[in-house]
């Protein structure tokens, strides 16, 4: 889904001018990268949280000639979803994490 498709259907669906849907989209956009600058996290309210990561400095290869280069470190957004979300494209496997995770701790309490 693009912009305009995404703008599209919140203006049908809250019945709202593509004018005020354009102005609220690029104010969203706008707080997500203060935020992201500021905090280094954004949480979307129902879907999850993007965070800044930092990918370290690495050695790579020029795919054109071979040659090795250093690729500097660089700041990443990753986004985590939510639990509600990963369960519902992936049913029933967040559950087991659960059960392995209570599983794990009766055995920690059982040393």
């Amino acid at each position: 889904m693009n912009r305009a498709e995404l703008n599209e259907h919140v203006m049908r669906s809250a019945g709202l001018t593509k004018a005020n849907v354009d102005r609220f989209y690029q104010g969203f956009v706008d707080l997500a990268k203060k935020e992201l600058q500021r905090k280094g996290e954004f949480s979307l309210p129902g879907l999850g949280t993007m965070v800044v990561r930092v990918r370290k400095a690495r050695e790579g290869r020029n795919p054109q000639t071979g040659e090795k280069i250093r690729i500097p470190r660089s700041k990443v957004v990753r986004f985590r979803a939510y639990k509600d979300i990963k369960e519902l494209l992936n049913p029933g496997l967040v559950s087991n994490d659960t059960e392995v995770e209570e599983s794990n701790k009766e055995l920690n309490d059982i040393d």
